[in-house]
């Protein structure tokens, strides 16, 4: 016989996590529908994508900003320095905003957005002619 504790039955309660989990609701999650390989294929593709398009851009950027935007050698070191500094410290950032306001979930997937769309800008610039620099 199922007891009942609080208007919950004891069988469901072995259903759901004890590890004060909650999810971004503030429900006690059920164990079926947690963690698993949904959430971690998800970010398992973001980070490797991100890292792809990371390296990518950090071996030929240099090259872009001299070349392609008309920089000289300092200011584009320069450049790729803060660029490098700012890529670095953005975690941070984005791990006390994920911890004291908006959760992991909504976090990667507004800086996930957020880097979309900076590489789309960085990709337009080379074929859109208003967006490309003037040659000096």
């Amino acid at each position: 016989m199922e007891k009942t504790e609080g208007g919950r039955t004891e069988k469901s309660e072995e259903k759901r996590v004890h590890d004060a989990s909650v999810d971004y609701k503030g429900r006690v999650p059920l164990r079926a529908s947690t963690g698993a390989w949904k959430a971690a294929l998800f970010v398992l593709t973001i980070e490797f994508s991100e890292r792809i398009s990371y390296f990518g851009i950090a071996t030929n950027l240099i090259s872009y900003l001299t070349k392609v935007m008309h920089e000289d050698l300092k200011t584009a070191a320069k450049n790729v320095n803060y660029w490098s500094g700012t890529t670095t410290l953005m975690p941070l950032v984005g791990g006390f905003v994920a911890d004291a306001y908006t959760g992991r979930f909504y976090m990667v997937l507004f800086s996930s957005f957020v880097y979309l769309m900076g590489l789309s800008l960085l990709t337009m610039s080379q074929f859109i002619p208003s967006i490309k620099a003037l040659r000096h």
